[in-house]
């Protein structure tokens, strides 16, 4: 089962559905959420649906800022509903093509420090009830350690011990990362504000779970793209001929990238390289 969050930065935008179905092709997805899409009521349904999906959930926007999607496709997934905040949206899915379950929170936190602090307590009482495996998703708008920023302003150490606590308390575990470490970047400052985490009973049932740090599309977060390591292999998934992405050109890098595989003789391994280094 695929899973995966991205911070689209708005989804008005006309070409926004489009975006949307390229990423859920690319990375073969059954369950999607979007984070900050600052759409709301009757106008974010029609987005959702001409996003190709049969399903959704959603904490709506703030005005102009926030708002938690998830969005699915009653076929394959079964997406049940528990609770949710301002902050983030608690759900249990259901795999329907092998029974798979586990309870998933998304989240999409607030970056005032102090506001914040009402995640932290909803994440502590979630944890107080729990018996079964838990994914956590989520853009929480600040870091764990100094490493997880380079570049800009020093992180606020506060905030990271907010951070590292409710951790702590929650018993979340990271889940194994593959591609760059770095989940938002802009203006020559990279940052790592996206996480995926489970607790120990994710462990023992996924313990071949990966988190791919994807492209960024037109936003300047990356998605993240969760492999549970389990399950029936997506139907979507066909052997196709290699076809140049245009969102390759967005990422930082790339003109570096193609020029070495340009100059160099051993094309095929350049090439290998490359595709490798974009997956």
């Amino acid at each position: 089962m695929i899973v995966a969050s991205w911070n689209c930065r708005g989804a008005g935008n006309k070409t926004f559905p489009a975006t949307v179905q390229e990423v859920v092709r690319r990375y073969d997805i059954n369950v999607l959420c979007l984070l900050e899409t600052r759409v709301s009521g009757c106008k974010a349904d029609e987005v959702v649906r001409r996003c190709g999906f049969s399903n959704w959930l959603r904490v709506e926007a703030s005005g102009y800022t926030g708002g938690i999607w998830v969005l699915w496709n009653d076929h394959e997934m079964q997406v049940n509903y528990i609770c949710s905040s301002t902050q983030l949206l608690h759900c249990e899915i259901c795999d329907l093509r092998n029974g798979e379950k586990y309870l998933t929170s998304f989240v999409y936190g607030e970056t005032s420090r102090a506001k914040r602090m009402n995640l932290w307590h909803s994440l502590r009482t979630i944890t107080g009830h729990l018996e079964r495996a838990w994914l956590v998703v989520r853009d929480f708008n600040t870091f764990l350690k100094p490493q997880d920023k380079l570049g800009g302003s020093p992180p606020n150490y506060q905030a990271m011990r907010n951070f590292a606590d409710c951790v702590s308390d929650t018993g979340l575990m990271e889940i194994p990362i593959v591609g760059e470490r770095f989940t938002w970047e802009k203006k020559g400052v990279n940052e790592r504000l996206d996480w995926a985490s489970g607790n120990l009973e994710w462990e023992l049932n996924f313990s071949q779970s990966k988190v791919t740090h994807g492209l960024k599309f037109k936003s300047d977060h990356r998605i993240l793209v969760i492999n549970t390591g389990t399950g029936a292999p997506n139907s979507r998934l066909t052997t196709r001929p290699f076809k140049y992405n245009a969102a390759w050109s967005m990422e930082e890098g790339f003109t570096d990238i193609v020029g070495k595989s340009w100059n160099n003789t051993d094309w095929y391994n350049l090439l290998s390289g490359f595709l490798t280094e974009k997956k």
